[in-house]
């Protein structure tokens, strides 16, 4: 046992000064770390140790920096921290509880193997809410998982052994599990998940993945409209876009929210479109079709930067200059001179006075024009003919692009909402065309999309040289391997920084069946997750804030600095510390650094703006690299213009997309299971945790105390359910039992389930029980919200006494999950 400052490392709980006292928690496990209950007082805050820097690691755009407060060997206070450049001073109330965090009793404490599972002997049904566990000592518990790896390797392939690396830290953590993975020869994922829309609009513009890219945060208050489409960024993006939207709102921009539900950012808004779940596509093509009908067209812009001029012949392919040219090729598309009426090329970034709608013919063939074609595509959206099927009236339809052609620059700021629709690919497509037709690309006040601009450091520390790298399968393609459904079937698994397998997946059931095939699953965690429940070997992993890290960040053009507080506390160990001892063991340790600082150093190498020093110093690097203004030049496509029409375009359900063709899956109202399952079923982002991340913070949890189903009165009383009484939602996969709550925010038709709720929050059931894998033939995209369901009031025999008897407190009573204190 080592000690810092008097203080016992597996004695602390959770330090907040009168934590427990404060929560009404009384004699709970919430102990303070404080011997000396003045400790709390501000005279003797004030007479602090030290300041450090910080930021913050979960899957969020920000990784905001923060100031660590440190005095007796224990952090005391969390607060933001001015970066570089001032603008971007943000964090949010998730950020602010790293102490709660820090000294959360439900950390895991030491190594841990499952009290049923031998190598050999896996027994996999063992798994779940009823396995136990017992502690180990680190070096057990790591030649269990390399023993495994190297058995797995030899009696199946290299590509047997997955790397799951899921998206809850940042820093070095996941370059070293990466070149892990790539030297051993690996299975890696790539991602199934918020890349709908992205790689729709790329197919336009040639950019975009996990959601759509625009300017720096800093540009947003220069746009003079923002429409806000699927995302509730006052709940789940107020760390930076928020307050750029504020700003821009004072500067006089229209502000126009499109959302199924009135929430946070709904009241910031000057008009709202409710739009019914999964018709985004639809309403797009009505701002089109009333793009085109009055007139809003940037002319000159269209000839310049797109292929709306370019001729499109009959049979859907473009005309090429080879094809009219002796000299020319097989990729420049062909546009026609007005006035003369003859082919020219149509090269990027030229201008020229080219037909953009028509029928015509040359050299023999009829052709017409990409903009001819994109408005035979959204003749049938007019938004009259529009309006109640999509749920928006005509009016604030056209309003909307009315105030997006003629007020100057703006745009479209895109959340992930449209992401989890199975064809929300076609609606990233529509969009872009549509801002497209109104000019909005490349100027200060432009907003294309939902990711600004952030920072990085250039680093030449990834693959081994020589390794063979792992196999990348899609999120659905781990499903199968799992499964056994592969001829490289998954039968060990590494999981980091994840709570996927047993809690974020949709058919969490079917991941759980596929997980029985597994001989081996290590899971490295924080805390006891739904993962780590479902574990062989658990791996207990450090707070952020006691390891030295480096990280880039999304969306703020920074490069954060992190330093330890004091040494992990119990027997926890950074992943690092983790990783580069895994290596050894598998005969990679000449490629790993034991040493932290030598690694910082080596990620770093290739750096030559600034050094690891530099970063001690200032905590910040801010990267002036990033542009502020992007779409400048030619596009990142094969004709260097925005492809509004895609030659190459996939297809869906038989429908060649060269244009969008608005679709929908279990939204339809004719759709096989509408009768049967009335409700859509959306899971939305809550403001008090990171995806699965934060939920057992006790400040927070005093706020969301347990899960609910927010439910439109209508649709409560004509299944005689009362506001707050227990329900059942199921479907034909699977069941959960919350509260209701009513809401008149919500669309009658839908209800909602905030996500990242743990297995054990629920009285009964899962959210992601009732979800499904299906995917569109294009992308290979979960669609969470395209779900459908039924709400019955709850079984008599329903057990809620963890809600509703005030003497428990489920998520901090009973097991402490990580292990004796």
């Amino acid at each position: 046992m080592s000690e810092q400052d008097g203080v016992s490392r597996r004695s602390v709980l959770l330090g907040a000064g009168a934590a427990a006292g404060a929560l009404g928690l009384g004699g709970s496990r919430l102990t303070s770390l404080s011997v000396d209950p003045a400790a709390a007082s501000v005279e003797q805050f004030l007479d602090r140790n030290d300041v450090l820097h910080g930021y913050c690691s979960p899957n969020c755009r920000g990784k905001c920096q923060m100031d660590v407060y440190v005095r007796d060997g224990q952090i005391r206070k969390v607060e933001p921290k001015v970066p570089d450049n001032p603008d971007y001073k943000r964090s949010c109330t998730l950020g602010l509880s790293h102490m709660q965090r820090a000294y959360n009793p439900t950390r895991l404490k030491y190594p841990m193997k499952r009290t049923d599972w031998s190598p050999g002997d896996p027994n996999p049904t063992g798994r779940g809410p009823d396995a136990e566990f017992e502690r180990i000592e680190w070096d057990e518990a790591l030649d269990y998982v390399a023993d495994e790896m190297l058995r797995v390797r030899e009696e199946y392939s290299p590509e047997s052994v997955y790397f799951e690396l899921g998206s809850g830290t940042d820093g070095i953590g996941a370059t070293v599990y990466s070149r892990l993975a790539g030297a051993f020869g690996g299975t890696m994922k790539a991602w199934s998940i918020d890349i709908n829309v992205g790689l729709g609009f790329r197919r336009v513009t040639g950019a975009g993945y996990f959601n759509t890219p625009t300017n720096q945060a800093t540009d947003i208050e220069n746009a003079n409209t923002i429409v806000i489409w699927g995302g509730n960024i006052f709940e789940s993006r107020f760390q930076m876009d928020a307050s750029k939207v504020l700003d821009a709102k004072q500067n006089g921009a229209k502000i126009v929210v499109v959302d199924p539900a009135y929430n946070t950012t709904t009241a910031k808004g000057d008009l709202w479109l409710p739009v019914k779940p999964g018709r985004d596509g639809h309403l797009a093509m009505a701002m089109i079709y009333t793009a085109f009908e009055e007139d809003y067209l940037d002319e000159q812009f269209l000839r310049e930067r797109t292929l709306g001029p370019a001729l499109v012949r009959e049979d859907g392919t473009l005309l090429k200059t080879a094809d009219v040219f002796d000299d020319g090729d097989e990729e420049t598309p062909v546009a026609l001179e007005e006035a003369s009426g003859e082919p020219v090329a149509l090269e990027p970034e030229t201008y020229g006075e080219y037909a953009l709608f028509g029928e015509y013919e040359v050299d023999g063939e009829t052709v017409t024009t990409g903009l001819t074609e994109i408005r035979e595509a959204a003749a049938d959206y007019a938004p009259e003919e529009m309006a109640e099927y999509v749920g928006v009236d005509a009016e604030n339809i056209r309003q909307t692009v009315r105030w997006l052609g003629t007020r100057g620059p703006g745009g479209i700021l895109t959340g992930l909402g449209v992401d989890r629709y199975v064809y929300g690919h076609i609606f990233g497509q529509a969009y872009a065309i549509l801002l497209a037709l109104l000019g909005q690309y490349g100027m200060s006040g432009c907003v294309t999309g939902g990711i600004t601009q952030g920072g990085g450091f250039a680093s030449d520390y990834g693959a081994v040289e020589g390794a063979p790298g792992p196999r990348s399968l899609q999120q659905k393609g781990i499903l199968s391997a799992m499964a056994g459904d592969d001829e490289k079937p998954i039968k060990a698994m590494y999981a980091m920084a994840s709570n996927f397998t047993a809690n974020q997946m949709p058919d969490r059931q079917a991941w759980l069946d596929a997980l029985e095939n597994v001989d081996m699953v290590a899971v490295a965690d924080m805390q006891h997750t739904p993962n780590v429940q479902h574990a062989d070997i658990v791996l207990p992993a450090s707070h952020w804030f006691e390891r030295e890290d480096v990280a880039g960040t999304w969306t703020q053009p920074h490069v954060r600095y992190r330093e330890p507080a004091h040494e992990p506390l119990w027997e926890s160990k950074s992943d690092h510390w983790m990783l580069v001892r895994l290596a050894e063991r598998l005969g990679y340790g000449e490629h790993f650094d034991r040493d932290r600082e030598t690694t910082l150093q080596k990620v770093l190498n290739a750096e030559d703006r600034f050094s690891l020093e530099d970063l001690r110093e200032k905590g910040t690097f801010f990267d002036d690299s990033a542009p502020e203004i992007i779409w400048q030049g030619e596009f990142n496509t094969p004709s260097g213009r925005l492809e509004l029409y895609d030659e190459d375009a996939p297809t869906e359900n038989g429908t060649s997309l060269e244009v969008p063709v608005p679709m929908e899956s279990r939204t339809s109202p004719d759709h096989e299971l509408a009768e049967e399952y009335p409700l859509t079923f959306l899971q939305k982002h809550s403001r008090w945790r990171i995806h699965s991340q934060f939920g057992r913070m006790p400040y927070l949890r005093q706020i969301e105390s347990e899960p609910v189903v927010d439910i439109h009165p209508a649709d409560a009383e004509e299944r005689d359910i009362e506001d707050g009484e227990y329900v059942r939602i199921y479907n034909d996969r699977g069941e959960l039992v919350v509260k209701a709550r009513y809401n008149e925010g919500y669309r009658p038709g839908m209800v909602n389930v905030n996500q990242g709720w743990w297995a054990d929050d629920y009285v009964r059931g899962h959210h992601n029980d009732l979800t499904h894998t299906d995917v569109s033939d294009a992308i290979e995209n979960f669609a969470f919200y395209d779900t459908r369901v039924e709400v019955e009031s709850a079984p008599d025999d329903i057990d809620t006494s963890q809600y509703t008897d005030p003497d428990r407190a489920p998520w901090l009573g009973g097991p402490n999950d990580g292990g004796d204190n």
